[in-house]
């Protein structure tokens, strides 16, 4: 629980902070551990890590009118904190006003196909599923459909731009550490 309030105080201070870098290193380092536990909290924070770091990155959001749901962002982030500190259940309504928080502020600038937590899902599963994960593990972990995520992964040249690539023999190391230790 400590490693877990650890990364959501993080988070919350990387989104005030408004720093998209401090998001991104904090996402990577989420989504390895959601991958590693398979534990569907750590997963929505990777996915919140990642979709933050998307609104801040946009300077479009960070003008006065967007405020308020700026505000409501962060509002959320701080249930966030102090849900951690007693226990992962009460998470959940805190990821849920989150998400609405953010789907406010997309509905006052609809500039995209697919809303930002979708595309945070889909983001994050073709990630995992590059990574070596499983195609019905990601797909069960997002909710979404495997041909949702293979087809994201395809559009993205995600598998090309991947650093490490793992043999079968790393991922049977992987696969025993899960069920053996």
């Amino acid at each position: 629980m400590d490693h877990l309030r650890d990364v959501v105080v993080r988070l919350r201070a990387a989104f005030e902070a408004r720093d998209q870098k401090k998001l991104r290193k904090l996402n990577d380092e989420v989504l390895i551990s959601s991958a590693i536990s398979i534990d569907q909290v750590t997963f929505q924070l990777a996915i919140f890590s990642y979709v933050l770091s998307k609104v801040v990155s946009k300077p479009r959001f960070l003008r006065s009118e967007f405020a308020p749901s700026l505000k409501d962002i962060d509002s959320a982030l701080n249930c966030v904190v102090m849900a951690s500190e007693r226990s992962e259940s009460e998470l959940l309504p805190c990821f849920d006003a989150l998400s609405k928080a953010i789907s406010k502020l997309e509905k006052e600038d609809p500039r995209f196909i697919t809303n930002l937590i979708t595309k945070g899902k889909l983001k994050m599963a073709a990630t995992l599923y590059a990574q070596g994960m499983s195609l019905g593990v990601a797909s069960e972990m997002t909710g979404l459909e495997k041909q949702e995520i293979i087809g994201y992964a395809g559009e993205t040249m995600m598998f090309d731009r991947l650093k490490e690539e793992k043999n079968i023999s790393e991922r049977l190391k992987t696969a025993r550490k899960f069920f053996f230790d």
